[in-house]
């Protein structure tokens, strides 16, 4: 990319891994005669032609029938893209709900990806196209300015460089927004009461004056945001602004001292100036149809470490359309019965965090003999008197609607019909661009396994990266990292193991828990494995209360892997260890063969629909390059994802021999016990 390519020196193209023409180190100029970081390894032409066909011959499409990926390809493909710039029109803009998705804005990345790396900037159509469709939808548009702020700088040892054409067209495209999308406001008349409560909720003046007033919805002035360091702001950047304020509290609290007074504070100073036009960027049950109205600042923690300090908060919400009209569904007429006096306003009270015992003698390993192992427990089970509800209850912590209505109780907008809570957390210092990308691919398996109507459970949350180097993440509740969950059993009685507290905890709920254990490990296996996710220590990974278990922190995955050269994990198609075979029953159970019954059926999904995740990985590869870490190998990188995606079988036996030696392989493997060994003793993360 000339320009764009001119703004790196030699040496930094050197550290990145970029070729010296252009950016991105597999451009389509530079790198035609091997070309196979595009799509796939097939005939690219061959390919191109067959989807023109597929459209050319149809005689009337609605967006609903157009593949927004099959678009894709065809812009990437095509040297002459007319019929891409028109299929690009008629795509399905945005989607309402996050399953299935076929609309442009799932593929934004991809989109800018295009854009930004392979056209630098220049190319018309595309740049046309992007702006018709940020003045036809305010979301899309808002979206559109995130992922380009984000890939608008590289931060690489903590050197930025940034690149001035995309910041340029980002300055362009909030001039046309701003024209486009700002509004003139209603003044409504407030009585001063109502207008102090409204002002002071959320801060510390709020708790002195112990103030009391019932707010109804349409007391409610809802504004642009002003951000802190200004006295006036535009519609359209009211929430961007209001989450680079988010963003900025968590650049400085690193060096802050203490940390969550600072915190506190500045959240509160936020609060003075809500509620207003800001919502939460997430397409997840709808969520950004709601506007902000308060920071519950009392709930917000610090998850500090030696160069970062993201931290926890939830907000409050509602949606104004459901309250204006009136619209209740069961959700919300359950939610309606909740009603509270006046009388119940009370004081925010802090939540203390329940101390995990720490215990220096380590942990006992399971026995290699089942066997020996199950008649132990057995024994164990007979002789432990413990209150195993009240144990989960510390494990898992308060439950999250239990959080709400306790926070609702004390609100001055409880009686709001669409009221909800929403559990965030907020990152910097961190490429939230990856952990984007993970999630979109996750989100790939889950629709694959939809739509195959596999049992296969995958736990999607939302996250959106802000900035080169920020975000926010939907937070996962009702959830405990094994870490947690093995420091508490461990402080009780250190021969609780695993498979004993599902016992204990789930009681008459065992089965059900067990098989939700079992369709998750089975699912986070195959994904494991084909997108290679390393760093899989037991603070990575969680259980949820309904028996699931889930994967966190995807920093490692294709082709990077944690340790410095030695790489316990290498080698090992995925985390299996006896401890989870154990909670189905043993190799000899029937949940163990149905697991193994759900990895070669997932397997084979995968393979079938293998182009959907192959294009995805390929697209951003032929951008980013080596400025992603996931694809700090290369091309081999990608030669070794479409490998395992095609093991050399040619027909459905063989590929289920295939998939049991993969589990074989898998269990027990001595380097992912090592690595755990190692977590435990250098970061005390037990095992």
């Amino acid at each position: 990319m000339a320009e764009i390519g001119e703004e790196i020196t030699i040496k930094r193209k050197k550290q990145y891994g970029l070729c010296s023409k252009l950016w991105c180190l597999r451009c389509m100029n530079c790198c035609k005669a091997d070309d196979v970081s595009i799509l796939t390894s097939r005939n690219r032409k061959e390919l191109s032609v067959k989807l023109m066909a597929k459209y050319q011959n149809a005689i009337q499409l609605n967006p609903e029938e157009i593949q927004v990926l099959d678009v894709l390809i065809l812009l990437y493909t095509l040297d002459e893209k007319s019929w891409a710039y028109q299929y690009l029109y008629q795509c399905k803009l945005i989607s309402n709900d996050e399953s299935p998705r076929n609309d442009l804005e799932f593929y934004i990345p991809q989109l800018m990806n295009y854009l930004v790396f392979h056209e630098e900037m220049l190319n018309e159509n595309i740049s046309q196209f992007i702006l018709t469709s940020c003045i036809h939808n305010f979301y899309f548009a808002q979206l559109v300015y995130w992922t380009l702020h984000s890939i608008s700088a590289i931060v690489f040892n903590n050197q930025v460089t940034e690149f001035q054409k995309v910041k340029l067209y980002l300055q362009n495209l909030v001039k046309r927004m701003v024209l486009n999308h700002e509004t003139n406001y209603e003044i409504k008349e407030q009585d001063e009461k109502v207008k102090e409560l409204i002002s002071l909720y959320g801060t510390p003046q709020f708790e002195q004056q112990q103030l009391k007033c019932l707010i109804l919805p349409e007391h409610i002035q809802l504004s642009k945001y002003i951000p802190l360091d200004q006295e006036e702001g535009y519609d359209f950047m009211s929430c961007i602004n209001f989450w680079n304020d988010i963003i900025s509290i968590s650049d400085k609290l690193k060096f802050a001292d203490p940390k969550i007074i600072s915190l506190r504070a500045d959240l509160s100073l936020i609060n003075t100036r809500l509620p207003a036009n800001v919502y939460i960027p997430f397409v997840k049950d709808q969520l950004r149809h709601y506007t902000i109205l308060n920071i519950v600042v009392q709930e917000t923690k610090i998850f500090s470490t030696k160069e970062r300090a993201p931290f926890y908060i939830c907000v409050e919400v509602y949606n104004v359309e459901k309250e204006e009209n009136k619209f209740e569904d069961k959700r919300e007429r359950k939610n309606s019965e909740f009603n509270v006096e006046l009388s119940m306003f009370s004081d925010f009270r802090s939540q203390s965090n329940l101390a995990m015992s720490q215990v220096s003698n380590q942990s006992l390993g399971v026995s290699e003999c089942y066997e020996i192992e199950l008649s132990r427990e057995q024994k164990r089970a007979n002789n432990v008197v413990l209150d195993f509800e009240k144990i989960g209850q510390e494990i898992f912590g308060e439950d999250s609607n239990q959080i709400s209505e306790r926070i609702r109780s004390q609100s001055p907008y409880s009686h709001f019909r669409s009221w909800r809570l929403v559990h965030l957390i907020v990152k910097t210092g961190d490429n939230l661009k990856q952990e984007q990308f993970a999630l979109q691919l996750i989100n790939q398996f889950q629709m694959i396994f939809q739509n195959e109507r596999l049992p296969l459970k995958l736990t999607t949350y939302d996250i959106q990266s802000l900035g080169p180097s920020s975000g926010i993440m939907e937070m996962v509740k009702d959830a405990a990292t094994i870490d947690s969950l093995k420091k508490k059993l461990n402080s009780i009685d250190k021969d609780i193991t695993l498979s004993l507290f599902f016992k204990k905890y789930y009681g008459a709920n065992l089965h059900k828990a067990q098989r939700n254990f079992c369709c998750s490990l089975a699912a986070y296996s195959l994904i494991c494995y084909f997108l290679q996710i390393k760093d899989r220590h037991n603070g990575n990974i969680l259980l949820h209360k309904s028996g699931k278990i889930l994967h966190i922190d995807f920093g490692f995955f294709i082709s990077i892997s944690p340790g410095k050269g030695l790489e316990f994990e290498k080698n090992v198609p995925f985390k299996l260890l006896s401890e989870y075979i154990d909670v189905l029953g043993g190799t000899k159970s029937e949940l163990f063969t149905l697991f193994r019954k759900l990895f070669f059926k997932g397997f084979v999904a995968c393979q079938k629909h293998q182009d959907q995740i192959l294009l995805l990985v390929k697209m951003m590869y032929s951008g980013h390059g080596y400025t992603l870490p996931c694809f700090s190998k290369g091309e081999i990188a990608i030669h070794e994802l479409e490998s395992r995606f095609n093991p050399p079988c040619s027909n459905d036996g063989e590929i289920s021999v295939f998939t049991q030696n993969l589990i074989n392989q898998s269990l027990d493997n001595w380097r992912a016990k090592w690595y755990d060994k190692f977590q435990y003793y250098f970061q005390g993360i037990f095992y």
